[in-house]
């Protein structure tokens, strides 16, 4: 017996975009698009299920657009015989929902956890088949808070495949409104899948928020498609469907031999992103590395590269922000020549003797901040070697500023 379905959570229908300028076209459509394509996905996989994990609203009180955004991409799904199990979460409680707008007909194939049944209930799922498949524990925020850890509310696993469906804090403070939990919690439970809400970024238990709506909101938003085979995952791949993306990109200018190869470097790095299906992309660009040609890396240059970028990815790149943190490249010869304050300061980096007494002094007054690390004999090791080859890094780079903008 095989199955598939959908795992998607934080819509946010209604929320606006934060932090960013221009394509306001672009943006005020975006949610709606990344939501559409949502159901364009379901239905061209033909899924047997949909589950969504809470915020589908950003607010308890909607705009009446984001009503019927929703409540059209539902009637979409439902006339694909797909059916969608739809949970509150702490932006969108039970409240929402009233059964005036949201009035499926009880045999349809969507069901709202609370408005159509107990806040927390039980459904046996059958796929396409008629066969029963699985077993769903859902439970709904009633209010836009819920302080109790949810595990209490929640059954053990039965004989079929177990998927719980929950918007909740894990592993976050337990003193979090946000149904706090702990991942030991829903192990306890031993279902097969968990499918949960609230946090934005994808991970093993999240499937993240469909479209970032801000910088801080970085790299794919999407869904996750699930195929079961026989009572066993075999297959769990994140899709991406957002249009907008957000990404904070660290690019290392140090194999660049000259200015204008550093822009094919670049370049090649905004190509591994893989922002062909997105409309526009906001990139904030760290540059670093040890470069020969490190006064050129100026305002004019910047310029030029946004232009560049601009023009070869078809106006998808929007640079909000750009880091030049490279450095000129060290002539340890010229540095250990020098009788200036960069060469005593080179001098003094390169004597492993003062870097040893330099951490052994920060051990003393950081001793109680490591004792909380707990580790190991030979990870403290490493980290006390990574922090000195790291220290010598940065001090030779400042001794390398410095001499650069001297020599002259």
């Amino acid at each position: 017996m095989t199955f598939s379905f959908l795992h998607c959570a934080d819509i946010h229908l209604g929320r606006p975009f934060s932090n960013i300028t221009g394509n306001t076209n672009i943006c005020n459509k975006a949610v709606e698009q990344a939501f559409n394509n949502l159901i364009d996905f379901a239905i061209v996989k033909n899924v047997d299920f949909v589950f969504i994990a809470g915020d589908t609203f950003d607010s308890e009180e909607q705009d009446f657009e984001s009503k019927i955004i929703l409540k059209e991409g539902l009637k979409k799904l439902d006339n694909a015989n797909i059916k969608v199990y739809l949970i509150c979460g702490n932006h969108d409680p039970l409240s929402s929902y009233n059964k005036t707008t949201f009035n499926f007909d009880e045999n349809s194939n969507i069901k709202i956890i609370g408005l159509n049944s107990d806040l927390y209930s039980d459904f046996i799922l059958e796929n396409k088949n008629n066969e029963k498949v699985a077993i769903l524990h859902a439970l709904s925020f009633k209010e836009n808070y819920l302080k109790e850890n949810p595990t209490k509310y929640f059954t053990p696993a039965q004989d079929l495949f177990d998927i719980g469906l929950l918007h909740c804090d894990l592993d976050g403070s337990k003193d979090s409104p946000y149904a706090p939990c702990a991942k030991s919690d829903l192990e306890k439970l031993k279902y097969n899948y968990w499918a949960l809400g609230h946090i934005h970024i994808p991970n093993d238990y999240y499937s993240g928020t469909i479209q970032g709506r801000n910088t801080k909101e970085t790299g794919e938003h999407g869904v996750k498609y699930v195929k079961v085979e026989n009572g066993v995952i075999a297959k769990n791949t994140f899709v991406a469907l957002d249009v907008i993306r957000f990404e904070d990109l660290n690019i290392d200018l140090s194999n660049a031999l000259e200015i204008t190869s550093a822009l094919t470097i670049i370049q090649e790095n905004i190509e591994e992103l893989k922002i062909e299906n997105c409309e526009l992309a906001y990139l904030r660009l760290n540059l670093t590395g040890l470069v020969d040609f490190y006064n050129e890396i100026n305002e004019e240059f910047f310029t030029v590269l946004k232009d560049k970028l601009h023009n070869n990815f078809n106006n998808k790149i929007n640079i909000s922000q750009i880091n030049n943190n490279t450095f000129s490249k060290i002539d340890d010869e010229a540095l250990r020549a020098d009788d200036g304050i960069s060469g005593a300061l080179y001098k003094v980096i390169n004597n492993n003797e003062n870097i040893d007494k330099t951490f052994d002094n920060a051990e003393k007054e950081l001793k109680h901040l490591l004792k909380d690390c707990n580790f190991s004999d030979e990870e403290y090791e490493m980290f006390k070697a990574e922090i000195k080859i790291k220290t010598k890094e940065k001090c030779k780079n400042l001794c390398s500023l410095v001499y650069e903008s001297h020599k002259d």
